[in-house]
């Protein structure tokens, strides 16, 4: 790919920010899934996102019917599960580790070409080198307000997410999003030039709701406004939005069951949750006005100017380029139905999920804006110099020696073994958030720190339970079966106990020893067989 560079000193300076760029996009998960001398460390998210997707791409044999990893028995839906077939796919073919790939290769490689597409349709747009590397920045950048409110509030410039919605540094925390706005950036690029391939747009249109279902909404808006002026390109949109819905609905049969209509969650919930503006007073406000059961011109002014916070914060200094939106009226509209939606709608079981829309409109807010900056020099100057404030704060965080999450030198042997076993189903102790207490120093065992899928992602075994924030996203009934799960390991009654074993197919049981401090009455010797045990992890076959 040549770059549209005019000098070598213009290739000297791509070649500087494409690095700090790159390093930028890269640093809040490339040294996840490492092996360090406490274990396999975890920074940010990576502790509970990086080992889901990690699980799911190690039980993927079948990408037509999916195993559901942490639920043994039943298969994966209401997902989107193409970024993870990638990984898959990728891991078999080069027989490199499915967490090298995941951490390390596909952030490096997904944000080189995010980055170089940045650029080139900001040359292309604003005709202009300055243009390439200023979307660039924005895309590497951009934030909320939320570090401002921090910088006051604490004295630090943290709160990225403060107005809900996650910002350009953290692309990569959200991979089938980092793939799925680089496809969008590739898609937009095209139908600038002069002749954009058919199939290369049909593949992106088809593929992006098993990417990321949230995506399809703006990608097909886009394409649909320039097939209104080229109409050649009407037969491959027919036939884009056919693949689209039978690959959504082979993985998402159920899907739309979990979208609930409530106008203003996000709004409200960010003036009352303590972790994100928390505003009490204001929000106490709307309490008294709703107490009295009428809507009137009090109650609506509130709602106008608490969504005039939510918006002003999560878009901060993209505002500026309020003309550019409307002078683009593509990106435009994109942006309002990304931002309508999660301002209606949430999804059942875990409302926050919508908020990912909001994400889209984000990213396609900056392409505006560096049409704007383009024309505004000094402006560009100051934005981008005012966008490192944040990195203050969030950096620290992943390039800490200490990460908040780990798995154990100890566990990583037991996994291991549990690898090397039969295929069978495992049975892991209910995740505890009250185990944090016992622990006061970081790296947290990655079996306090969060409801996970490490064993299955690490044990490469299908689990019974595990990761209960997923299956609640993604529909399961997981409930009776963490009862049940208790039930077991409180071993009231062995012979009820091992009933269930057997009727559930259990064939393994995992257990980090720090349970057996909670229950030392645990020693079913009658029908489990130790097959492992190190000084934290006892490893259980179940006899039959």
């Amino acid at each position: 790919m040549v770059l549209p560079t005019t000098s070598k000193n213009q290739k000297i300076i791509f070649i500087i920010v494409f690095i700090f760029c790159l390093f930028i996009q890269v640093i809040p998960v490339i040294r996840s899934g490492l092996k360090y001398d406490f274990g396999i460390g975890f920074w940010g998210p990576n502790g509970h996102d990086g080992i889901w997707h990690l699980s799911l791409i190690n039980h993927i044999n079948n990408p037509l019917k999916i195993d559901m990893p942490v639920f043994s028995g039943e298969t994966l839906k209401n997902y989107h599960p193409l970024f993870d077939i990638l990984i898959s796919f990728l891991s078999k073919i080069t027989f490199i580790d499915s967490s090298i790939w995941l951490f390390q290769i596909f952030p490096l490689i997904s944000a080189s070409f995010f980055l170089i597409f940045s650029f080139l349709l900001g040359h292309k747009i604003t005709k202009t080198f300055s243009g390439g590397l200023i979307l660039m920045f924005l895309n590497t950048l951009s934030n909320s307000f939320g570090w401002i409110v921090g910088l006051f509030r604490t004295g630090n410039f943290g709160g990225e997410s403060l107005f809900w919605a996650m910002q350009s540094p953290s692309n990569q925390l959200n991979p089938p999003y980092m793939l799925s706005i680089l496809l969008i950036l590739i898609l937009i690029y095209m139908l600038k030039t002069s002749h954009p391939s058919k199939i290369i747009i049909f593949l992106i249109l088809s593929l992006l709701p098993i990417i990321k279902v949230y995506s399809a909404v703006p990608a097909f808006i886009i394409f649909f406004f320039y097939v209104l002026k080229n109409k050649t390109f009407i037969r491959t949109f027919i036939l884009s939005v056919f693949f689209a819905l039978l690959l959504f609905f082979q993985y998402n049969s159920s899907s739309t069951s979990l979208i609930k209509f409530q106008p203003f969650w996000f709004v409200n919930s960010m003036m009352e949750s303590s972790d994100r503006l928390f505003l009490p007073k204001i929000a106490n406000i709307r309490y008294t006005l709703e107490a009295s059961g009428k809507i009137g011109p009090r109650l609506i002014a509130y709602y106008l100017i608490t969504f005039a916070i939510f918006i002003v914060g999560n878009f901060a200094l993209r505002l500026l380029s309020v003309k550019e939106f409307f002078q683009h009226k593509t990106i435009f509209l994109s942006i309002f139905v990304c931002t309508l939606i999660p301002t209606l709608f949430i999804q059942k079981g875990t409302s926050w999920n919508t908020i990912q829309f909001l994400y889209y409109a984000l990213f396609l807010a900056n392409i505006p804006l560096s049409i704007y900056l383009t024309k505004h020099k000094k402006i560009a100057i100051l934005i981008i110099v005012l966008s490192l404030a944040p990195l203050i704060s969030s950096l620290p965080n992943y390039l800490g020696k200490i990460p908040p999450a780990a798995i154990s030198i100890d566990e990583v042997s037991a996994l291991n073994f549990l690898k090397n076993q039969a295929p069978g189903t495992v049975l892991t102790h209910p995740y505890d958030a009250y185990l944090r207490k016992n622990y006061q120093v970081s790296p947290l065992p990655i079996y306090a720190y969060e409801t996970s899928s490490y064993v299955a992602a690490y044990g490469h075994q299908l689990t019974f339970l595990e990761d209960e924030m997923n299956l609640e996203n993604s529909g399961f009934d997981w409930i009776p079966r963490r009862l049940a799960s208790e039930a077991f390991f409180a071993q009231k009654n062995q012979f009820i106990d091992r009933g269930f074993l057997v009727n559930n197919q259990i064939d393994y049981i995992y257990l980090p020893k720090i349970y057996f401090s909670k229950n030392p009455q645990f020693s079913p010797e009658m029908y489990l067989e130790p097959i492992f045990e190190n000084p934290e992890i006892v490893i259980f076959k179940v006899k039959r």
